[in-house]
């Protein structure tokens, strides 16, 4: 049998998440992954991403869970234009409390970016 219009649906409802993996070197990489402790596995065996081949992970640091992959991608787009110390400040706060997480989570981000600027002047 075929699939219908209606398992597309439920496909594009999957949770996604996006993830924080310590790598060799004090070094930190941010993805995203429907199964994140999958991904971790995928990286540490080298089949990665580029930058994880070349500073192998550790460990599976933090996984923040949002309602789909869009959401999950803008925050990672979002994350990764921040400093080091303002990322894992938001791993920190958001990946201990959530289960899963509203794509409108961009309240935290901009809380991270304010204390960043505050700090500059």
């Amino acid at each position: 049998m075929g699939a219908s219009a209606d398992d597309g649906a439920v496909a594009a409802a999957k949770p996604w998440a996006v993830y924080l993996l310590h790598c060799a070197g004090g070094r930190s990489y941010i993805g995203i992954s429907p199964a994140p402790h999958e991904r971790f596995e995928v990286h540490r065996t080298g089949k990665g991403a580029a930058f994880t081949r070349a500073n192998r992970p550790q460990a599976l640091a933090a996984v923040v869970w949002f309602e789909n992959r869009s959401a999950a991608a803008s925050m990672e787009v979002r994350l990764k234009t921040l400093p080091r110390s303002a990322k894992l400040a938001w791993f920190e706060r958001f990946a201990a409390a959530t289960v899963s997480v509203p794509a409108t989570l961009d309240v935290g981000l901009a809380s991270l970016t304010s204390r960043r600027l505050c700090s500059l002047t």
